[in-house]
């Protein structure tokens, strides 16, 4: 697969530690709630670049520590910290994390996915 997407304008690289791979695919969300909440209070990029740096601390702790196999290149693939900074500053987890603070309590959760994501 690697040879049939790689060329000039499209990187592509395999990456064989699975269980890491899908442990910061889903850990990622995690971290993206709290850059949301941190948009959503208006705490400013310093704040939310903390969030993030800790967020990939955490990441990676949780993930050694479940998964002593785990490969330290792996954080820095597109599975690592590319898809954590993506999802922190566009990622659907953080547009509902933003939107709920801002809805003050007003609207729930299941409201806010609907309305911002078509209820995804």
């Amino acid at each position: 697969l690697v040879k049939l997407f790689d060329c000039k304008s499209f990187r592509v690289r395999a990456v064989d530690d699975i269980a890491g791979v899908e442990l910061c695919g889903a850990l990622k969300n995690v971290v993206a709630l709290g850059a949301g909440f941190c948009d959503g209070l208006d705490f400013g990029g310093n704040t939310k670049a903390a969030i993030i740096r800790i967020g990939l601390e955490e990441m990676t702790s949780f993930i050694r520590h479940f998964h002593p196999g785990v490969k330290d290149p792996t954080f820095l693939e597109s599975c690592g910290v590319a898809d954590l900074i993506t999802t922190c500053f566009g990622g659907r987890n953080r547009k509902c994390a933003e939107a709920f603070v801002r809805a003050k309590g007003g609207k729930t959760w299941e409201e806010i996915e609907k309305e911002l994501l078509g209820g995804q």
